[in-house]
């Protein structure tokens, strides 16, 4: 698990220290700096996957492509260099990379490695970006390799397949297993889950290995009533945009770092709130979360998970960061406290906060 990510003149941040726990939840308004958060632990993945080497950052590669070193060198930074570092459960590592304009290649130039094999650089890693699968007639598949790894792609694509081949499986983290006629098989708690952010809504996934594609359908049951099986295409386009988050945190064991950004995009407020506690459940099960979200309904998804018990509210990290007013170049942060019951110790400005801004108006 990690503990801490460290950023040294890369993109928004001249310095930043920031601890990390199961479910983190990074927020803030848009070009704040969660993003680079989670790009500097992409950059150190892809560049580290090129060749199982990390003998430079690769500013563009499977994750993330960020340009040339002159678009991720803070603007202010005092000394031509960026440094990022990881702390985590297996070791320490620190990187620091020399700075070359007009190349997307920065050469090492100083290195504590600590253990390249585990947290953001091993197997037990996964990532969905706000780019997730739309609905499509069909859906490429992945390698053996890539699918055994649970690497679903950076869209999700690949989730469908996943779901397909190990469905029959039960679900490891208890945390977030339902208790439901239906059982803890993956498919099952899929279809539990997502009967939660859209009522009734059951998968059907079928893969043709010839054309290394898969399909999904979607039936709607109601107690003992069951539709016809409708295309992607013919059902709401949240349902199919949400289903491989579903499956990456049902799917995930203890000690597994889930990467995802905007969960409720394409999702009522709901639904939202539902993944809100899917996602600190999975936390309270010993996988690791690093989510950027700009949605109150996940906050108060997770709030209420802390108040129901479901998870200690110590294992939870708000983050809102934000732009220091006297100097547009800094950008800070602040972690409100989580306390049993839900509340938080404090609500800064711009927190999540538009709702209770937008009534206010209204009364």
């Amino acid at each position: 698990m990690l503990r801490e990510v460290k950023l040294k003149n890369f993109k928004c941040f001249d310095q930043l220290t920031l601890p990390l726990k199961n479910v983190n939840m990074l927020t803030g308004i848009n070009g704040v700096g969660k993003s680079t958060v989670i790009q500097s632990l992409l950059l150190l993945r892809q560049s580290y996957l090129q060749d199982r080497s990390l003998g430079g950052l690769r500013l563009n590669g499977k994750y993330v492509k960020l340009g040339n070193a002159q678009d991720v060198l803070y603007e202010k930074a005092a000394e031509e260099l960026i440094g990022i570092g990881v702390s985590a459960d297996e070791g320490n590592f620190c990187a620091r990379f020399r700075y070359i304009p007009d190349s997307d290649l920065l050469p090492l130039e100083s290195v504590d490695p600590g253990k390249l094999e585990s947290g953001i650089f091993g197997n037990r890693f996964s990532y969905l970006s706000a780019f997730r699968i739309e609905p499509l007639e069909l859906y490429r598949i992945a390698n053996e390799e890539e699918i055994v790894r649970r690497e679903f792609g950076n869209n999700g694509e690949f989730a469908l397949q996943y779901l397909s081949l190990f469905g029959n499986d039960d679900v490891e983290n208890q945390a977030v297993v339902l208790q439901d006629k239906l059982g803890a098989s993956l498919a099952n708690q899929t279809r539990v889950w997502m009967d939660r952010i859209a009522p009734g809504v059951a998968p059907q996934i079928t893969l043709n290995p010839q054309l290394r594609t898969s399909q999904v359908r979607y039936e709607f049951i109601e107690g003992k009533e069951k539709t016809n099986s409708y295309k992607s295409m013919n059902v709401g386009f949240g349902i199919t945009y949400v289903l491989p988050l579903i499956i990456a945190i049902l799917s995930a064991r203890r000690g597994d770092i889930i990467v995802v950004e905007n969960p409720e995009a394409h999702i009522h407020p709901a639904g939202q709130r539902m993944l809100g506690e899917l996602i600190t459940r999975a936390g309270a099960g010993g996988v690791q979360l690093l989510v950027e979200t700009h949605s109150d309904h996940i906050l108060n998804g997770t709030r209420l998970a802390v108040k129901k018990g479901a998870i200690d509210e110590s294992l939870v990290q708000l983050v809102f960061f934000y732009k220091d007013g006297a100097d547009q170049y800094k950008h800070k942060y602040v972690a409100p406290k989580i306390y049993r019951d839900g509340r938080l110790d404090c609500w800064p400005e711009g927190f999540l906060d538009e709702w209770d801004k937008a009534l206010y108006d209204l009364i």
